[in-house]
């Protein structure tokens, strides 16, 4: 059982498909801090979720391709009185709503004097988290697996890399040592030089130093004096392209 096999059981694979990639996008712009695309991808994730609600409450959705109606206080009234569970009725359309006029409204869609920002975007970022993760809690069974599955999604995970015991380990054996540091760095930003050379095993401190230092002076990474490491823009976007190479 994955997300997207509880998503389609919920509508169909139409609109489970539209959900799930819509969020991806929202979660990897806001990951590479490009705040505008994140903000301006919600506007997908809005469509996508309103058609779910109106499938759940009222037994159909415009197909996709057709404008939605309008989404104000209207729609947001229509979705209270209809019957159904609370969450599609009051929380998921207010929350839609919030997301729906920071697209508009503060400098994605339209020229404002609110400029795309960090704060916004996570907002956006993580009321769409709410959302999927309520979408699961309702239409999947109460076990271990729910509740793994509900950790996914709010907090990301690499696949690349696995954590056991409090360690970290990179399971592509074809990144070299950087590679590697970018990777765990894409995973958790900043850590200490010691815990990742523990996580990548590199048993040559002086050697690993000097690859850290590497890294830094091409603007990948931050060393900074406190001995904590740093992933920049510009290596959280070479590290995505280095995970989305092994996919």
């Amino acid at each position: 059982m994955t997300i997207t096999d509880i998503v389609v059981a919920a509508s169909d694979s139409t609109l489970a498909g539209a959900i799930i990639e819509s969020y991806q996008e929202l979660e990897r712009n806001h990951f590479l801090q490009a705040w505008k695309t994140s903000e301006l991808d919600a506007g997908h994730f809005v469509e996508a979720v309103r058609r779910f609600l109106d499938l759940q409450l009222f037994g159909s959705y415009a197909p996709v391709g057709k404008a939605l109606s309008s989404f104000n206080d209207v729609a947001l009234k229509r979705y209270e009185s209809a019957s159904g569970e609370e969450s599609y009725r009051i929380h998921m359309p207010r929350l839609l709503w919030t997301m729906y006029g920071i697209r508009n409204k503060r400098g994605v869609g339209h020229l404002s004097l609110v400029k795309p920002n960090e704060i916004d975007a996570s907002l956006v970022l993580h009321s769409a988290k709410w959302i999927l993760a309520e979408i699961i809690r309702i239409n999947a069974p109460a076990s271990p697996k729910t509740e793994q599955l509900l950790h996914d999604v709010i907090e990301r995970r690499l696949e690349s890399i696995w954590e056991i015991n409090g360690a970290q380990r990179v399971l592509d054996h074809n990144l070299n040592m950087e590679e590697k540091v970018l990777v765990l760095l894409l995973q958790k930003s900043p850590q200490s030089e010691a815990q990742l050379r523990r996580s990548i095993e590199y048993r040559n401190d002086s050697r690993f130093k000097a690859k850290l230092q590497s890294l830094h002076d091409k603007r990948l990474i931050e060393r900074h004096n406190s001995g904590n490491c740093f992933l920049s823009p510009t290596g959280t976007a070479t590290a995505e392209r280095l995970l989305a190479r092994a996919e």
